[in-house]
Parts: C-alpha cells; structure tokens; sequence
C-alpha cells in the first residue's frame, strides 16, 4: 500500500462523500501513521489502547466510538484484544484502486495494435464499474484532481516562547508528562493557537484558563481526559463550574473547622473596657491636694 496514495484518498474521501467527526480522523490518522512507521500497512498490528488515549487526546469512551464508527465505514478493520494477555489488533483497509496501463511495441503488427486497443476498451468500463462509489478516488489524471482540491485554509500563526498562549500550551504538556512521561510531544502551535482562540472568541482570560489547567491536571478524574488545549477549550465551563463548586465546599469546611476563640474574632471585634468609675473618697482626696498646693504655690509681687 502507497502511503501518500491512502492518504490522498482518505482525504477525498472526507472533502466529498463522508462525514467524519474529528475523533474518528485523530484515530484514523494516529493509526495510518503508526502502520506506516512500522512497515505494516498492509497486515494487521496491535496498538494498545493507552498509547491510543495520549496519541490522540480522546477519552477511552470517545476512542471505542470513533473506533466503532470507523468500523462501520469500512475504513478499519478491528481485532477486540484481551486483558492482560494481548493488544487490540487494527488493519488499514485500501481506499484507492492501482490503475493498469496497457503498453503496444513498436515491432507489433497492425493486428496486435487493434487487439491492445479492444483490452483497453474492455477494462475502462470495468475500471468504472468497481468505482462508481468512489469515482474521485480513484481517479488519476492530474488536472482533474487539481480541479477538485480545495484551497487550503490559511495556516495557523507562528507564536513565540515568549507569548502568552504557547507559555499556556506549553504548560499543559509538562504538566500531563508528570502523569504520562511516555506522551508524544505535539504540535505546540496548534495547542498556542486554541488558547488564543479561547481568548479571542470565547472571551477567556489567559490568567484564568492557566489556572484551570493546574486544576484538571491535579483532578484525578479531569487528567486522564484534558490531554489537549483544544479539550480544555470544549470543556471549559463544565470545568469551570466544578472547580468553582470544589472551592466553595473547602471553604466551608474550613470555617467549620475554625476554633472557638477564631470563630468569635471573625464575627466581631472585641468589645471595648468600659470607663472605670471614680468614688467620692477619690475625689475628696483630689480636691484637698489642690488646696494644699495653692496655699503653697508662690504669689506674684504687685
């Protein structure tokens, strides 16, 4: 099988005659590739299920989907593995058909040129016949597959180290290797370019969809499924709402927790000491001294 061959196909295949949601291409894609780099695209290979989950970003439940629905279209064949005893086994199944060109010598008789010309003419309608459902995939001639390619989206922008939404993919990435040090590294502008989009479309401050990345990669439940900005992007106000939920639960435990003598100070001050009451006995005792110093305080001379 012709690697650039079933790729062009594949790609055809989802410009004009089928719907292909954008966890069946990841896998579909994951899967090409790693048959390509194994020599396999013509056998069956075993790929397990985990290398899966970080190669494509899925959830273990989006993967047996688009598994299940790659199936379905005849794009994949599949082999249910065992637990502890062998991988799922995948096959990439051809999508395009090998063209047969017949070719006269120059030394054949005008005979033999006639009967090279009725072979053509006997397998072109033949050729169609088998293709009908796939006519544009199998069709080679250069201009006509020119003719119908479609033009390519501008390319993402380049984002710098230094830019905010790569520092934020970049992020990601360290993050999920502290729990999956094996993952393969992705395109991290693709990632940068999520993040801004988030921010630019969805209205998402930088600051906050930092955070939230901290926050579902120390979720137990949230890291084995957040394992792209384009998922944390998807998922941003479930995610959101969770956690704000989370932190609203700890700070009530925490208040619940509080210590007598901290609950009264955090719901009043203290009370101010009263003024002390001076006695009768205190004051006569004032007054005599005042007079005993007037009656020996010098006086002024006329």
């Amino acid at each position: 099988m012709d690697y650039f061959k079933q790729r062009r196909a594949y790609r055809n295949l989802k410009m004009y005659e089928m719907s292909i949601s954008n966890g069946q291409n990841n896998l579909y894609r994951e899967l090409l590739d790693y048959a390509n780099d194994q020599g396999k695209l013509d056998d069956t290979f075993p790929m397990k299920n985990s290398a899966l989950l970080s190669l494509t970003g899925l959830s273990e439940a989006g993967i047996k989907k688009a598994r299940n629905e790659l199936v379905q279209d005849g794009l994949i064949g599949y082999v249910r593995g065992r637990k502890n005893s062998f991988a799922p086994k995948y096959r990439i199944i051809k999508l395009y058909k090998d063209t047969i060109r017949a070719t006269t010598s120059p030394k054949n008789s005008p005979k033999s040129s006639l009967e090279g010309t009725d072979k053509v003419a006997q397998t072109v309608p033949q050729t169609v016949a088998q293709t009908v459902a796939h006519k544009r995939l199998t069709n080679t001639d250069s201009n006509q597959t020119n003719k119908n390619k479609r033009p390519r989206s501008k390319t993402s922008r380049t984002y710098a180290p230094t830019e905010r939404p790569y520092q934020i993919a970049e992020h990601l990435y360290k993050r999920i290797r502290e729990h999956q040090p094996d993952l393969k590294k992705p395109d991290l502008q693709k990632w940068a370019d999520e993040v801004r989009l988030a921010h630019e479309r969805d209205k998402r401050a930088y600051d906050k969809f930092a955070k939230l990345v901290d926050w579902t990669q120390d979720n137990d439940f949230w890291r084995a499924n957040i394992l792209s900005t384009k998922k944390l992007r998807e998922k941003y106000d479930v995610l959101t709402g969770q956690a704000n939920r989370e932190y609203k639960q700890k700070q009530a435990h925490i208040k619940e927790k509080l210590p007598d003598w901290a609950q009264d100070e955090s719901r009043s001050a203290p009370a101010k000491q009263p003024k002390r009451k001076v006695s009768e006995a205190e004051k006569r005792a004032v007054q005599e001294k005042l007079a005993q110093f007037r009656q020996t305080a010098p006086t002024e001379e006329a």
